[in-house]
């Protein structure tokens, strides 16, 4: 017997349905008799499950979803068509009729194999195979009213665990240490555990604790803050360091509230007074932040803001090891969240995304100081009609702990 207790969590007819006809509407600008869907979280949005099978979305028509495993729970799950996987013959043939002698077939090529593309070519010549990993991805980027609930619920688990990190912190303890205390907790709080990320190749820790010298450790991760790691094997975020007097860390989470997630980031310092050259290199970055804010609103080019912002922060003259120490310095201010942690739009060089309504986008300047650590804040925003609006209201101070 399938569980009740998921019911309430059902993404809603309504939204699957506009997912769908916004989706066949770029089908059909694109010229496209239909779309394969493979990937893991692209299935979840389009059809509100995230059971092992291939979804098929036409240009007209209802889309079906081939499922492998469990056929039960994508029937209650989705509203969509579903269907018990045909086998690969099967499914080619499932394809031909749906895109005929002359159409064309979309996958997103970013996530798809090249196993499966090659096997899709076995019926498809190679100019009737389009790449959608852009339609797709823009799309998911602009979140409908539902999507931000869902955003600001996780957003809401950051502002419980940033009050609490005091009573998880003792001096001495390792990144290790604290990062599991703060991880249970938001375990308990309704985090699923797991972490998505599209990026081929990539992963990272739920929450990431790193202090003094480590924070400025050479990571393999394309984000500001290094990290010793547990194992060579896992080699960015909490090591097995001890968190020691006179250092700053950070504790950098990304919450997550079914399958949305939000990423949120604070500064402490483990000492009764915060050194001025912290402070200083702090309020650098809550500058950044602040003008950041002023500028998510709708219109705006993400490549230009990225530039607008370096070119003002270099006439300011940016603090040591601003946007990561050495070669973990990145070239971007901020990242799009919601299924995925790499979502668009990213607020980088040359990225050529206009800010839209509904928009979701985690900002982060930090900085990593020698002989100190980590600085800085992240914090996650909807971008509305007229501006954006930040879904953590915790404060950005540096807050001093001792035992």
């Amino acid at each position: 017997m399938l569980s009740e207790r998921h019911r309430g969590f059902f993404v809603p007819k309504e939204e699957i349905d506009r997912r769908v006809r916004t989706f066949q509407s770029i089908l059909r600008e694109m010229d496209l008799s239909a779309a394969w869907i493979d990937h893991l979280t692209d299935r979840c949005y389009f059809s509100g499950s995230i059971q092992n099978g291939i979804l098929l979305i036409p240009a007209e028509g209802q889309p079906r979803y081939f499922v492998k495993k469990s056929v039960a729970r994508a029937e209650s799950e989705s509203p969509l068509e579903v269907l018990p996987y045909p086998g690969r013959k099967g499914l080619l043939k499932k394809i031909a009729e749906s895109v005929g002698s002359k159409g064309r077939l979309g996958a997103s090529m970013d996530v798809t194999p090249v196993s499966t593309y090659r096997w899709l070519r076995s019926i498809l010549a190679e100019d009737r195979m389009v790449d959608t990993s852009l339609p797709v991805r823009l799309q998911k980027a602009v979140k409908s009213g539902w999507e931000v609930a869902q955003i600001a619920k996780a957003a809401e688990q950051a502002d419980t665990l940033f009050r609490e990190v005091k009573d998880h912190f003792r001096t001495g303890m390792t990144e290790l240490a604290l990062s599991a205390a703060v991880e249970g907790r938001l375990r308990a709080l309704g985090h699923a555990g797991v972490l998505r990320i599209r990026h081929p190749g990539s992963d990272l820790p739920l929450v990431n604790v790193v202090s003094g010298k480590s924070a400025l450790y050479p990571t393999n991760f394309d984000g500001p803050a290094g990290g010793e790691g547990p194992f060579p094997s896992s080699p960015s975020g909490a090591g097995w360091k001890p968190i020691g007097e006179g250092e700053t860390f950070i504790v950098d989470m990304v919450t997550s509230y079914n399958g949305y997630y939000a990423d949120h980031t604070r500064t402490y310092y483990v000492g009764r007074s915060v050194p001025e050259t912290a402070k200083k290199a702090h309020d650098f970055c809550l500058g950044v932040l602040s003008r950041l804010e002023s500028s998510l609103r709708p219109g705006r080019d993400c490549g230009g803001l990225y530039e607008e912002i370096q070119d003002w922060a270099e006439k300011q003259g940016v603090p040591e090891g601003f946007m990561g120490y050495g070669e973990n310095r990145v070239r971007f201010f901020g990242h799009g969240v919601g299924l995925e942690l790499d979502e668009f739009p990213i607020i980088a060089q040359k990225i050529d995304v206009i800010l839209k309504p509904g928009m979701v986008v985690a900002v982060e300047p930090k900085a990593f100081l020698e002989g100190l650590g980590p600085v800085g804040v992240e914090n996650t925003y909807v971008v509305t009609e007229t501006g954006c609006r930040r879904l953590c209201t915790a404060e950005h101070d540096i807050v001093p702990l001792m035992d």
